[in-house]
C-alpha cells in the first residue's frame, strides 16, 4: 500500500480508536493554519484566573488520610505511569474493591485523560482547566485555566508539565505543583500543517527523566531543561511526529509516519531507526531489553539496543497498539480486546474481549484492571494476570471509557458526569 493510502487507513482507524478510548489526544483545528503559534495568548497564572469554576468540596472521613502517601510512594505521575509507559505498579491490590468514594465532581464536555496522582494531590483535566485536588480534604488546591485539549500531565519533583493545544497552536506549560503558579512556557517552532490535513505533528504527552522534559511537536522532538524550559537538544524526524515519547536505558523512543526512532537521551543523536507505519498518538512501551511498537496493523517487538525485530503479532482485521508490560508478560490491545503475550516470544497467553470496548490497563503483579464495555453496561474489571479469567467486576454509574489508574492502594476511574471514583479493597 502507498504511503498516502496507509495514512488514509490510519486516519479512519485511529480517530475511531481515540474516540473509544475516551481521552482527547487531538483537537482538530477550528481556525485556519495561518494563525502563528507565537500569537497564542500567554497563559494566565492560577492566582489571576478569576473565571475558573471551583470544584465542589467532598466530605469524607479523616480515616481516608491513611490512603495517601505524601512521600510519593504509589504515585501515578504521568500518562502510562512511568517514562517507559508500562502502566505497571508494584503495589498489591486485592479485589473485591468494595469501598467507594467520590473524590471530586467537576463537569467536562468531551473525552478527557486519566487523572495524575502525586503526593496527595490529584491533577484533573476538565474543560480548558487543570485542577489540583487535595485528596485528604476533597478541596481544590488550585486551578489553572488554559485554552486547548490536554493529555495527562507529567509531574517530576515540585513541577507539573502539561501540553495544551487549540486551533493548531500549542504550548508546553510548567507549573509549581503546590500552588499552580506558572514557571515557564515553551512554544515549539511548528505543529501540524494543512499540507498534511493536520494529521500528525501535534504536541505530545510530556515525559520527564533526569531533569529533562521530552515532548514532540511538528517534525521535532525537543529535550527541554525541566527547571528553565530551555532547549537542550532538538531531534528532526523525517515526517510529522505521531506518538508520545517513551524513555528507557538512555534511549528516547518516538515515531513519525515512516520510521520509529531510538535517540540518545543525553545528546539527541540518532542511535537507530526502523521503517514503520506507527499508530498515531500511542506511545511505544519499553520493557527490559526491547520496545513494543505499532506498525500498520501489526505489533512488533524490537531489540532496544540495535532495532532488530524480535517478533511480530498480527490479529486479522484488527489494529494493535502497545498497552503495557508487567514482568514477563506484555499487553497489546484493539478497541475491544486485550491480549497478554509472552514477552520473549510474542506467543499469545490469553485474551479478554468485550463486544464494545476494553480500555488500556492498569497492571499489578496479580491483576489487570480495565474499563470493560460502554454506557450502562460498563464495569471496572479485575482480570487474573496469569489466566485471563475475570475474577471481579464492579458496575459504576456513568462510567467513562478513560483508562483506570492506580495510586497507593486504590483504583481511580472517571465518569461521564465529571466524578472521579476511588475504589478501595
Amino acid at each position: 500500500m502507498s504511503a498516502t493510502g496507509q495514512r488514509s487507513v490510519w486516519m479512519v482507524a485511529m480517530i475511531a480508536l481515540l474516540g473509544a478510548i475516551g481521552y482527547v489526544a487531538l483537537r482538530p483545528p477550528s481556525q485556519p493554519s495561518s494563525v502563528s503559534t507565537s500569537s497564542m495568548p500567554a497563559a494566565a497564572t492560577a492566582a489571576s484566573n478569576a473565571n475558573v469554576s471551583t470544584v465542589p468540596d467532598n466530605p469524607f472521613a479523616p480515616s481516608n488520610a491513611a490512603r495517601i502517601t505524601p512521600d510519593g510512594a504509589g504515585d501515578w505521575a504521568m500518562e502510562g505511569l512511568n517514562p517507559a509507559r508500562t502502566r505497571a505498579v508494584e503495589t498489591p491490590i486485592a479485589p473485591p474493591l468494595d469501598q467507594q468514594r467520590v473524590v471530586v465532581a467537576a463537569s467536562f464536555e468531551e473525552g478527557v485523560s486519566p487523572p495524575v496522582i502525586v503526593r496527595g494531590l490529584m491533577l484533573l483535566e476538565t474543560k480548558e482547566t487543570l485542577s489540583a485536588i487535595d485528596l485528604r480534604t476533597g478541596r481544590q488546591r488550585w486551578a489553572y485555566r488554559q485554552k486547548g485539549a490536554y493529555i495527562s500531565p507529567a509531574v517530576a519533583g515540585d513541577t507539573v508539565y502539561f501540553r495544551a493545544e487549540q486551533a493548531n497552536q500549542g504550548q508546553l506549560v510548567a507549573l509549581e505543583l503546590s500552588s499552580g503558579r506558572q514557571r515557564w512556557v515553551f512554544t515549539p517552532k511548528r505543529l501540524s500543517s494543512s499540507t498534511n490535513s493536520y494529521f500528525g505533528g501535534h504536541l505530545t504527552s510530556p515525559v520527564v527523566v533526569d531533569g529533562i522534559v521530552y515532548v514532540g511537536a511538528g517534525k521535532e522532538l525537543y529535550a527541554l531543561d525541566a527547571v528553565t524550559g530551555k532547549v537542550r537538544w532538538e531531534f528532526s524526524a523525517q515526517d510529522f511526529v505521531t506518538s508520545s515519547a517513551a524513555v528507557a536505558d538512555g534511549r528516547v523512543f518516538v515515531s513519525d509516519f515512516s520510521y520509529f526512532y531510538a535517540i540518545d537521551q543525553h545528546t539527541g543523536a540518532l542511535i537507530w531507526s526502523y521503517p514503520a507505519y506507527s499508530a498515531v498518538y500511542f506511545s511505544s512501551v519499553a520493557t527490559g531489553d526491547m520496545v513494543l511498537i505499532s506498525s500498520g496493523q501489526s505489533m512488533i517487538a524490537l531489540d532496544a539496543s540495535d532495532g532488530t525485530k524480535r517478533w511480530e503479532k498480527n490479529i486479522p482485521g484488527a489494529s494493535l497498539i502497545p498497552a503495557g508490560a508487567q514482568g514477563d508478560i506484555v499487553f497489546v490491545k484493539t478497541t475491544n480486546e486485550l491480549f497478554a503475550l509472552d514477552r520473549t516470544s510474542g506467543r499469545e497467553l490469553w485474551s479478554f474481549r468485550d463486544v464494545n470496548y476494553v480500555s488500556l490497563p492498569a497492571l499489578t503483579r496479580q491483576y489487570v484492571f480495565v474499563i470493560n464495555g460502554m454506557g450502562a453496561s460498563a464495569t471496572v474489571e479485575a482480570i487474573d494476570i496469569t489466566t485471563g479469567a475475570s475474577i471481579w467486576s464492579q458496575p459504576v454509574p456513568r462510567l467513562a471509557t478513560t483508562a483506570p489508574v492506580i495510586a497507593g492502594r486504590a483504583i481511580y476511574v472517571r465518569t461521564t458526569d465529571g466524578r472521579v471514583i476511588e475504589l478501595l479493597g
